[in-house]
């Protein structure tokens, strides 16, 4: 699971955890992703207030927090006379507690993730202990420039590889496809994501898409597929290989 599907999991259990349905699976699975992500909160203090709306029938008084992100996204203009407290009226409390509780997670995820590739790079290797690095070799004379290398977490399941000196595809005729190979887990590589190399570049740096977990990660392995890629690679082209 790659960073984006295992913060989608993360939110889907927080969100899940603020209104009081997880198991306790569940609860153990949010307590281990927390650890990466963190929580908000902010959400409990809305959760709280939500719930009062329902109960109490009294207005929605938002934390100061919520307050202040809200007037920064949608007031127009500054007031001379902004009240203190922004108060909804209960009538439209759920309402406004799902896109608050949709806008809180998105934004402060986003706005505290590293925004490029390069610096999500950059971030693995400070905090993953165990992110391994294997650099790339070329896999034939056609390609005897290729170099980079790759760096992969097991423990976060996300990995990142530079490339340079590989040329550049038509993403309409042909594209590039990792391939995982983790003999622990099986004898068929795992599907590490399709990408291109845009002309003109020096060096990229691509995201890993795993499509299913790795553990004990061999070799990873770079081949020239069709676009869209390929279930299963005949390994016509080979570009580039790096192994552990």
């Amino acid at each position: 699971m790659n960073v984006e599907d295992r913060w989608t999991r993360f939110e889907e259990l927080d969100a899940g955890r603020v209104l009081g349905d997880l198991d306790a699976a569940e609860l153990a699975e949010w307590q281990e992703l927390s650890r990466d992500f963190g929580s908000d909160d902010a959400l409990d203090q809305l959760a709280a207030e939500v719930e009062a709306v329902l109960i109490l029938e009294k207005p929605l008084v938002l934390p100061p927090a919520v307050a202040a992100r809200l007037k920064r996204e949608f007031a127009p203009a500054p007031a001379t006379n902004t009240a203190s407290k922004i108060v909804i009226g209960p009538w439209i409390g759920w309402a406004v507690a799902a896109c608050l509780l949709g806008l809180l997670v998105v934004n402060s995820f986003f706005s505290s993730q590293p925004s490029t590739p390069e610096k999500r790079l950059s971030v693995l290797v400070e905090k993953a202990a165990d992110a391994k690095r294997l650099p790339f070799a070329p896999a034939s004379d056609s390609y005897a420039g290729a170099k980079g290398e790759v760096v992969w977490s097991d423990s976060r399941q996300e990995g990142y590889m530079t490339l340079s000196n590989i040329p550049a595809n038509d993403p309409t005729k042909r594209q590039y496809q990792l391939w995982i190979v983790d003999p622990a887990r099986d004898e068929i590589p795992v599907d590490g994501g399709v990408f291109d190399i845009p002309a003109g570049a020096s060096s990229v740096v691509i995201p890993i898409d795993a499509k299913l977990a790795v553990r004990s990660p061999a070799a990873f392995v770079i081949t020239l597929e069709q676009p869209g890629g390929v279930v299963k690679s005949k390994q016509e082209v080979v570009v580039a290989l790096a192994k552990s």
